[in-house]
This record gives structure tokens, C-alpha cells and sequence, in this order.
């Protein structure tokens, strides 16, 4: 039986019970460890210390699953859900990856319910499994496909040439080629092949018996014998829109769709994702939907540098966000997230970083030309749930307003925008 182990970004691991850490037991702690070891491409999301010659597992800036081979799941939620729920934390994390291009397929009203009582990787399990399950009551789709076989009956086309190469002296046999509607076509030997690699997977016996299910009405259709090909063969036309989600899904449990997957057996499927690049997009795609005409958001421009060296530009300047009027294409606001916990009531220790400041500085002077208005925007918490109050001043001209973001399904505004603010109330379309 699975053992499922909820802990948050920059919690650390162990092999057994220690103060400050979670006891994640021998065998899934070795394998962790070997991860680390001897795959770089786990640099990054989970780092190996030690404390008082105590080997620990310390989590980085990711959330989402770690799946081992030896009973353990391991469940990474966002750090901001320290104060929440597990449940309120896992709603969190699926709002943002809702808003990531390889997860537009997530229904969101279901995952909420199903936080309630299943672990995080059950649930992306069982998107995937409900959405087949349309499908299938839709009717898997069949195909003509072209097939020559050496038959007892005369069927199709009779190859004349290769029915003398190989029959010879099986005389009462015809070498034929006909046209077969087939439901042995790529896309659903994709979906075969994820309910195959999920059958692997350490699930409640429900769902397991939902998946086997599943696999009998894709018993005559083999999986795919080469995943990278098929997936390169699939075509988007109107027939196939009822494929799109199941597809999807089975892309992200095949193809390491996600940010980063662990690789392995199917036993040790893990998927995480890097949490600065979840939190940017994720406000990037809702201040785009909020911003009024005539201006408009834009992420990740370059058009700057800090310095020029005999000629030549030097250190790009890359805010993640900047408004610009649509008509003029003139910068109105430059915008910066951070995926950060602050504390501005902690007398005075708001967690505010000096760098941060510096790179905003730079941005004032290359994009607003010194005069204008910046926004550094931090996760909304539930000791960060208003702007701070004063804006932070670079010079006269230049102002710094540092504000909170809240992380919410609803159609409302997630930005707390600060009222004192005086080049907002144009551009921001309040909801």
C-alpha cells in the first residue's frame, strides 16, 4: 500500500526520524539519494546536505509528486500553503497550472473536489481517466489503414510477385493487400500505452479497477511501439477535437510533458514544477485578461541592456512584465514577480530582498526613463493580503510599489492593487 508523505518547498527529508526534517523512511530515501547522485537532471529541484552528520534530502523550489519504487509517494505542495489546508494548498497549485500551456486540460471544479481526499497524482490520474471515459462513450475513432498479409482467402489486391516469393509451396495460401477499418491508429495506441504505464502507478483500488476497465475496451488495439512517432503523426481536424484532452494527458504521463518529470520505471513516475515559472506565468495570464484597452500586458521583454562597452551592449535587462500603450507603444508600467513569502507586519523584517531592488532600479531607468511607476508582485498569504501601504521611492520620479497576488479560480481580480497608486486607475480595469 502507498504511503503518501505531504510536505512543502524547502521542507528537508530524511531516512529516519530526526528533529527538522520528515522521516521518509530507508528505501525511498536511498533511491531519492541516487537520484540526486547520479542524474543531473535533477539538479535543481532536490539537493543532498547534511546537518550534524545527518544525510538529509533538502526540496527545492518545486511542487507537485515524487513518486518512488518503494511504496512512498511524496506529495510537494507550495509553500504558501503553510498557513492552509492540504486541500486549499493543492486548489492553489492546480489554479496555476491550469494557466501553463500543457495543463489547460486540468478541470479545475473537479480537481477541487477531489483535493478533499486524494493525493495529487490520483488526481491527475484521474482527469485522465474521466476524460477517456467521455471519449470512449463518444466512440474511439477507426481508420482505413493499408495491410498485406499472407491469407487462406483471397481478399483486396493479389501481389502477384510476392504471392510466387512465398508461396510457392503453400499453394492454397494468396499474398494480398487490402484497406482495413482498424481502430489501430495512433492516437489510440498513445492512449493504450498511458493506461498501460499507469497501471504501474501505486493508486486507491478504485481507481485501479477504473483504469483495468478501461484497458479491456483497448484490448484489440495494441499500444504504441514508438510514442515520439505517433505523437509526431497525430493531425488536428474537427474528428479528432473529442481526442484533445485524453491526448493531452497521455502526452504528460508519456512525453514528460511537464516542467520536469523524473525519469524511471513507471513505478518511480514523478512530475514537478518549478515554482518561479509557474507563479510568473500564472500572473501573466491573468493581469493580460485585466489590463483595459488601449493598453496591453507583455512578458519577458529584452529591448534593454545595463551597459554599453565600446559599442557593444552588455547584460540584458529582462523584466517579467511591462504595459505599454497600444497605440503610442510607449512603456506605461514595468512589472516584476517574485515568488517570495513576505512579511511586511514583522516589525519591519518584510523579507524585501536588496537585489531585488537593484535589478527594479535598473529596469526604472532603461524602460521608464527614470519617471514612472514599478510593481514588485509577491504571493498573496495570510500575512501579505493588502499592498504595502507607501510605495518605495528610487527618486522623485521613480516609484516602487510592492503588492500582493492572490492565487484564486474566481473571475474577480487577483492583483491587490494599491490606491494610492497614481498611473493605475486608467490601465487597470478593476473587476
Amino acid at each position: 500500500m502507498t504511503r503518501v508523505i505531504t510536505v512543502f518547498e524547502y521542507d528537508r527529508l530524511s531516512a529516519e526520524p530526526v528533529a527538522g526534517a520528515v522521516a521518509i523512511g530507508a528505501a525511498a530515501f536511498s533511491y531519492l539519494e541516487s537520484c540526486c547522485l547520479s542524474d543531473s537532471h535533477h539538479q535543481g529541484c532536490i539537493s543532498l546536505i547534511s546537518r550534524r552528520g545527518v544525510k538529509l534530502l533538502y526540496m527545492q523550489n518545486y511542487a507537485g509528486v515524487l513518486h518512488t519504487p518503494h511504496g512512498v509517494q511524496i506529495e510537494i505542495l507550495p509553500k504558501i500553503g503553510k498557513a492552509m489546508a492540504q486541500a486549499t494548498a493543492r486548489q492553489a497549485l492546480f489554479t496555476m497550472l491550469s494557466f501553463l500551456p500543457g495543463f489547460r486540460h486540468l478541470v479545475l471544479e473537479q480537481a477541487r473536489v477531489q483535493a478533499e481526499k486524494m493525493p495529487m497524482l490520483e488526481i491527475f490520474v484521474c482527469q485522465f481517466l474521466d476524460s477517456l471515459s467521455q471519449l470512449i462513450r463518444k466512440g474511439l475513432r477507426s481508420e482505413y489503414r493499408t495491410e498485406q498479409q499472407n491469407l487462406n482467402f483471397l481478399k483486396g489486391r493479389w501481389l502477384m510477385n510476392r504471392h510466387l516469393r512465398h508461396n510457392l509451396i503453400q499453394k492454397q495460401r494468396f499474398f494480398v493487400e487490402y484497406e482495413e477499418f482498424s481502430p489501430d491508429n495512433a492516437a489510440n495506441r498513445l492512449l493504450h500505452s498511458a493506461l498501460d504505464k499507469i497501471s504501474g502507478f501505486a493508486l486507491s483500488q478504485p481507481t485501479r479497477r477504473w483504469a483495468q476497465e478501461l484497458r479491456f475496451v483497448f484490448a484489440e488495439i495494441p499500444p504504441s511501439r514508438n510514442i515520439a512517432r505517433d505523437f509526431a503523426s497525430l493531425r488536428a481536424d474537427r474528428n479528432m477535437k473529442h481526442y484533445q484532452t485524453p491526448l493531452d494527458w497521455a502526452r504528460l504521463i508519456l512525453d514528460d510533458a511537464s516542467p520536469l518529470s523524473m525519469h524511471g520505471d513507471a513505478q518511480a513516475f514523478s512530475l514537478l514544477f518549478p515554482m518561479e515559472a509557474v507563479f510568473e506565468q500564472y500572473v501573466a495570464q491573468r493581469l493580460g485578461a485585466e489590463i483595459g484597452k488601449p493598453f496591453q500586458l507583455q512578458a519577458q521583454v529584452y529591448s534593454e541592456t545595463l551597459v554599453n562597452y565600446n559599442g557593444n551592449e552588455r547584460f540584458t535587462l529582462k523584466p517579467d512584465l511591462i504595459v505599454k500603450h497600444i497605440s503610442s507603444n510607449e512603456i506605461s508600467l514595468v512589472m516584476d514577480t517574485k515568488w517570495k513569502m513576505i512579511f511586511p507586519a514583522r516589525n519591519g523584517n518584510v523579507g524585501l530582498d536588496q537585489d531585488d531592488f537593484y535589478q527594479l532600479f535598473a529596469y526604472g531607468h532603461k524602460y521608464l526613463g527614470g519617471n514612472g511607476e514599478m510593481f514588485l508582485i509577491y504571493p498573496f498569504h495570510d500575512q501579505f493580503t493588502e499592498p504595502m501601504p507607501y510605495h518605495f521611492a528610487f527618486s522623485d520620479t521613480l516609484k516602487l510599489w510592492v503588492v500582493p497576488f492572490e492565487i484564486h479560480h474566481e473571475k474577480r481580480s487577483c492583483l491587490r492593487w494599491p490606491e494610492k497608486a497614481s498611473s493605475t486607475g486608467e490601465i487597470y480595469a478593476r473587476n
